[in-house]
């Protein structure tokens, strides 16, 4: 009996050994080697040169960065890149994985790699893990014009960048449509919601609730979550605890519901990736110049500046002439600004921008503080750009009397 199951277990030993062998033979990155070696001997002028492609062993390249802290082996299967795997088909095949770099000068693999810039696993050997593609991994591959968001981490100016127009779209919406007058970038904006640059663009997906979103856990990604609150409305998506069911009343998510097109919102959402600082060296950042003065005609021009400069038309709208939604707020929404500064001397409204308004009157006493309220902006709205505030605030006001200046 021992002798037959020695013997057993020797068989299953060598099937085990052959079949492990045969798994290692066949891993998954060797074809891309070797359907390269195939292709780059068709091209080959003489037998002999295809020959000696054709025998070529297939391994596993990599590019060591130190810098960066990475090992990438991307080139693995993305061949015929560069001059670092082979230069003389740099253009030879225009599909992926075999395609050339579009800028391989200004971006040399042997300095950046890959995954700096387009994300991904650059250790794994498998399509699905080498390009993030995974649970548990926070960097999946950037696709399309998302891939733009890593010219921010070393550029610093972007609007006259070559291939950075999604990018550059994306700041200038995030200003004319005031974010910053509730979100901070490295603590410069309004303290009414999250950081960008250090909460949202660095925000794990353990801590993300894709619950309300729809969304398969295939797409449950930081860049959909960021899209998806530029499409539909945050308060679906952050519903909150407005009856208290679980504590003390939540309101809801207070962002407006801006709806933008897929195209507004793909540039913002590139806006925001771009804000993670990847600990890019300091030697490789690109400062942007520094910009010129602006001029204004006149006090109210230089007042309507600093309005959209602040963010203030975030929560109050273009031109004040719409207040946005706020939650349990006494009459639902943030109040004109036409009608409201005319109830106001320029003193009193002096007053209530650099103090604020921190509490605002609920509509149901007993429900969630209203999400927006007015910041205190003594410390950054001050001096000419306060009275030229001012001014402009007046020039839009219906005043219901005659004031005293």
């Amino acid at each position: 009996m021992l002798r037959k199951l020695f013997v057993g277990g020797n068989v299953a030993l060598v099937l085990w050994f052959a079949v492990a062998l045969y798994q290692d033979y066949q891993r998954e990155w060797k074809r891309y080697p070797a359907a390269y070696n195939r292709l780059q001997a068709q091209e080959a002028p003489a037998p002999k040169a295809r020959q000696t492609i054709r025998n070529r062993p297939l391994e596993i390249k990599q590019l060591m960065l130190a810098e960066f802290h990475r090992v990438d082996r991307c080139i693995t299967c993305h061949q015929g890149m560069d001059s670092l795997t082979t230069p003389s088909l740099a253009n030879a095949f225009q599909e992926q994985p075999f395609k050339a770099h579009p800028n391989p000068l200004q971006h040399p693999f042997e300095t950046f790699g890959c995954t700096v810039c387009h994300g991904g696993q650059g250790l794994a050997t498998t399509v699905k893990t080498a390009h993030g593609e995974i649970p548990h991994w926070e960097e999946p591959l950037l696709r399309g014009p998302l891939i733009q968001a890593s010219c921010g981490k070393c550029h610093a100016q972007v609007e006259s960048l070559k291939g950075a127009g999604v990018l550059a779209k994306g700041r200038q919406l995030f200003k004319e449509n005031g974010c910053i007058g509730c979100h901070q970038i490295h603590g410069d904006g309004g303290p009414i919601s999250v950081d960008l640059a250090e909460e949202t663009a660095v925000k794990p997906l353990a801590r993300i609730d894709f619950s309300y979103t729809g969304l398969p856990k295939s797409q449950r990604t930081l860049a959909h979550w960021i899209k998806l609150h530029l499409t539909k409305s945050p308060a679906e998506l952050v519903p909150g605890d407005p009856k208290g069911e679980f504590g003390d009343p939540i309101a809801p998510s207070g962002m407006p519901a801006f709806n933008f097109s897929e195209e507004e919102a793909t540039a913002l959402t590139t806006f925001v990736l771009s804000l993670a600082d990847k600990d890019i060296p300091q030697r490789y950042r690109v400062p942007a110049p520094q910009p010129a003065a602006p001029r204004f005609a006149s006090s109210i021009e230089h007042g309507k500046y600093v309005f959209q400069k602040y963010g203030c038309i975030g929560c109050h709208g273009k031109d004040g002439a719409q207040g946005r939604s706020n939650f349990n707020a006494q009459g639902g929404f943030i109040p004109t600004l036409g009608k409201t500064v005319g109830t106001y001397s320029r003193d009193e409204l002096r007053r209530k921008i650099r103090e604020g308004v921190p509490v605002v009157a609920r509509e149901n006493p007993n429900g969630p503080p209203p999400p927006l309220y007015m910041p205190i902006w003594k410390d950054k709205i001050k001096g000419q750009e306060l009275e030229a505030l001012l001014d402009y605030l007046m020039s839009i006001a219906q005043k219901t009397e005659e004031w005293t200046f």
